[in-house]
């Protein structure tokens, strides 16, 4: 394989992935809170993100051996820091895979007009052969799906951006000031996957840095591009999956486009998601290839089954809490790193690592207040 070809399958095996589910919660919360206040949240959450996934990427590239969060964790950070990271890790990627799983189905039900448990099933199956297939076929398949995916998008925007109400972009509801951030910063995690572009890109960081950074720009502008066009047609009445509420205004033939279009976008996150868990267990902690597959494929569907199903809580608490408690032990691996290792060159983050430290701990706390409030 060429270098070129390399990255560039890299390149949509970190889109594929960071470009999930959170794309259909995104119009939602920010039809909920005020356009213009998603769109401040895009920008900061892409600056976070951007930042946490190159300090990962540089853990990765500057230690040996194959490992993910909890290997680093063990080397950088003592024995606390592996079984920590193991919990943190597995409930953000399980809360993640556990979207993809509600929204795909619920996708795939819609445009074959069948049974939401059955061909949430069906979704499962295919994901989880693919898993068990390995890396060899999924950088291809998420090379070619990205393709479908970018024509689906410009064909949905161009459909409906005639319908688009400028009145309806307007405004912010203060009282939801807090709802877009468990989201967005959902939306926007790579961080899983930079061992998975590492091991793709034979541990180059200027190539992985530039997946990276070319790889977020891009999500946050279709974010941006998609969440005007839902908020715009449809206003407060903006649907939870934001596409079932655009019939009257796109119609039968382009919303089911918009489907076909959930669907990619779930089943290639799930697959890339539940590989990496996969290695999680079977680099990590030595088991063998069939019970790290079983763990990382099934589970999910188990949670399914037992009734997890509202998607906006699940990416919303597994944004805010799991992800941001994610990012806090990346920032705190890189600068254990950092700290041993002052002759390798690496980004002078010392600064940014703090303030991230101090950004994160308060979006979980804001979370754990803004979820009890609301239930109470």
């Amino acid at each position: 394989m060429t270098s070129n070809r390399r990255t560039l399958f890299a390149l949509a095996t970190y889109v594929g992935t960071v470009m999930g589910v959170g794309l259909f919660g995104l119009p939602y919360v920010g039809a909920q809170a005020g356009f213009g206040l998603l769109v401040v949240y895009l920008l900061i959450g892409g600056v976070i993100a951007l930042t946490v996934n190159r300090m990962y990427a540089s853990v990765a590239t500057h230690t040996g051996g194959l490992h993910r969060l909890p290997g680093y964790a063990a080397l950088y950070l003592g024995r606390w820091g592996k079984p920590t990271a193991l919990v943190v890790k597995l409930l953000a990627l399980y809360g993640a895979l556990l979207g993809y799983l509600i929204i795909g189905g619920q996708f795939l039900a819609n445009l074959l007009n069948g049974s939401v448990i059955l061909y949430t099933f069906i979704f499962f199956i295919l994901a989880a052969f693919l898993i068990w297939q390995g890396a060899r076929s999924v950088g291809p398949v998420e090379f070619i799906l990205l393709f479908i995916f970018l024509g689906v998008v410009v064909f949905l925007f161009f459909s409906g951006i005639g319908e688009v109400v400028t009145q309806h972009l307007r405004g912010v509801h203060w009282d939801k000031f807090f709802l877009p951030y468990g989201v967005v910063i959902f939306s926007l995690w790579g961080a899983p996957i930079v061992p998975e572009v590492k091991e793709q890109l034979k541990g180059n960081l200027k190539k992985i840095t530039w997946v990276i950074s070319v790889g977020l720009l891009f999500c946050v502008a279709v974010y941006l591009s998609f969440s005007l066009l839902v908020v715009g047609i449809s206003g407060a009445q903006t649907t939870p999956d934001a596409l079932s509420g655009l019939t009257g205004a796109l119609g039968p033939i382009a919303l089911k486009i918009g489907y076909i279009f959930g669907i990619i976008t779930t089943f290639t996150s799930f697959i890339t998601l539940g590989m990496t868990v996969q290695k999680l267990f079977w680099y990590d902690y030595q088991m063998t290839k069939f019970v790290a597959w079983l763990l990382a494929a099934c589970v999910p569907m188990a949670l399914f089954i037992v009734g997890v199903q509202d998607f906006i809580s699940v990416i919303s608490i597994t944004g805010a809490i799991m992800l941001g408690f994610d990012g806090i032990l990346v920032i705190l691996v890189f600068l254990s790193l950092k700290r041993r290792q002052q002759s390798i060159h690496l980004p002078r983050y010392r600064v940014a690592g703090i303030t991230l430290l101090i950004m994160l701990l308060l979006g979980i706390a804001m979370e754990v207040f803004y979820s009890l409030s609301h239930k109470l």
